[in-house]
């Protein structure tokens, strides 16, 4: 037999009688006349076995009483030179053995057994212990009032505390502070019978750590049913929890990484539509104009609106390109800029006189107040793209005879020039994107602005590489937009 719960016990009986040392239950009258009328058909064997094993039940009927044989019934289970095999409950086995006076004076018994056939009781307790002792798991059992009665070396290695030191204790001796609450719920819940399968929580090991288990926990009953204890079962499901940290780690990064990776696409299916959108608007009015001055029957005044529309549109593709080639020079390191010491006054009245056509064309009022601060190094041509693009930009989103406040002052080290307007204005829930190459908060291609989404991207990069910073505020739709360059100055 290779039933792994049970114990084996062998014995040659020949000529000789079997006999047990083990007392037998009281049984019951039905029992008793169940064996007797089975023994009176031959149903069941009428001499001594050749082996016995004892040990617990399966669920398998008892061929004695035809009863089941549950787990937590002691079975015997006998074979005889017939080769047959009867299983009994261990009263049906005694009531067997007294109707047939069989007895034995000695048996052979496995070497794992100290007596040679120890009463199912003694066995059970004796399986027990053995098990509670090697487990690795901590098996404690305390009263209902959560005093430490068992402490197995499970116990001693998870906690730390050896069982002199722990038996005798309170149980909140391994509960952490903000946990004691949780206790008292299971002590009241063991006290109304309730069983407590792997619930999660911390214990609390001699030298401060805090560890991560899994409680079983099952009342205690004496011989009357009555509740008197509790045994608990705790498992270390630490490296447990830290794989599955690690796993949801990884499957963070994973997500985060599969959301870039579908960012990018999209912004570069978005940046495609924008591009080809942008360069093809001033390529179609350069086509359209020049058809027009292939007609001969063209006036002269006409002529002259083709030419002046063809140079236009050719202007804000070159600048269009221009702005995509810059970029990419910030982007792979290849930007140069041809630093010398400039007088940033100068560099904003320079880019102003750049703006101030658009301006008048749409009656913005465009002003000025530039105080004089400390020379600084820097590119001018490069400082100057950095202020016509944010004037350019506000005249953009400003409507017609709105107001542009330009303003350049020294605070502290650095110089600030202020860019403010009257204009449309960012929501608040925009602003963290607005220096983010191609966006635009209306990326759509009926939006009523045209651009890239280019500029602003392109005065970060330049005023940083200059050592300084730039920020946006707004106090949302409708409300207008600051910008604010600060850089460092030599002097």
């Amino acid at each position: 037999m290779g039933d792994p719960q049970r114990g084996e016990v062998s014995a040659n009986c020949g000529e000789t009688a079997w006999r047990t040392r083990i007392e037998p239950e009281a049984e019951s009258s039905a029992r008793t006349e169940r064996i007797a009328e089975k023994l009176a058909q031959g149903l069941l064997p009428t001499s001594g076995p050749v082996k016995a094993w004892t040990g617990f039940g399966n669920g398998r009927p008892c061929d004695g009483c035809d009863e089941e044989i549950g787990k937590d019934d002691v079975e015997r289970e006998l074979d005889f030179e017939s080769s047959s095999t009867v299983r009994f409950h261990d009263a049906c086995a005694a009531e067997w053995r007294r109707r047939n006076a069989i007895e034995c004076p000695e048996l052979d018994v496995a070497e794992s057994y100290a007596e040679p056939f120890a009463t199912s009781k003694e066995h059970a307790m004796a399986l027990l212990a053995s098990i509670v002792k090697s487990s690795d798991d901590a098996i404690v059992s305390k009263t209902l009032d959560g005093v430490i009665t068992s402490w197995n070396g499970g116990a001693e290695r998870m906690f730390g505390w050896p069982a002199p030191l722990a038996i005798g204790q309170h149980i909140t001796l391994i509960v952490p502070e903000d946990r004691r609450a949780e206790e008292d719920d299971v002590l009241a819940r063991l006290r109304r019978g309730e069983r407590i399968d792997h619930f999660e929580t911390l214990r609390l090991a001699r030298d401060g750590r805090l560890i991560d288990v899994s409680l079983t926990v099952s009342p205690i009953r004496d011989g009357l049913g009555r509740i008197v204890g509790a045994s608990k079962v705790a498992r270390d499901i630490s490296e447990r929890r830290r794989l599955d940290e690690y796993r949801n780690v990884l499957l963070k990064h994973e997500h985060e990484a599969r959301t870039a990776a579908e960012a990018l696409i999209r912004a570069k299916d978005q940046f495609l539509a924008t591009i080809s959108h942008e360069l093809r608007t001033p390529l179609n009015a350069i086509f359209g104009w020049a058809r027009l001055l292939e007609k001969p029957e063209l006036d002269e005044r006409s002529r002259k609106r083709a030419i002046t529309a063809i140079v236009n549109g050719a202007t804000a593709q070159a600048r269009l390109v221009e702005d995509l080639l810059d970029l990419s020079r910030v982007v792979t390191g290849r930007l140069r800029l041809d630093v010398e010491s400039i007088s940033l006054r100068e560099v904003v009245e320079a880019a102003l006189d750049t703006v101030r056509p658009a301006a008048s064309a749409k009656q913005i009022e465009l002003l000025a107040t530039l105080d004089e601060v400390s020379p600084m190094q820097g590119a001018r041509d490069r400082l100057q793209q950095v202020i016509w693009n944010l004037v350019a930009n506000a005249v953009k989103f400003t409507p017609r005879g709105g107001r542009i406040d330009v303003e350049l002052c020294r605070v502290g080290d650095c110089a600030e020039v202020i860019v403010r307007d009257n204009g449309e204005g960012i929501s608040p829930a925009m602003l963290p994107h607005v220096f983010q190459e191609f966006w635009q908060e209306d990326n759509s291609v009926t939006r009523p602005h045209q651009g890239m989404g280019l500029g602003l991207t392109l005065v970060k990069h330049l005023v940083e590489m200059h050592g300084g910073s730039v920020r946006a505020e707004s106090s949302g739709k409708g409300n207008g937009a600051t910008f604010t360059v600060t850089l460092p100055l030599t002097a």
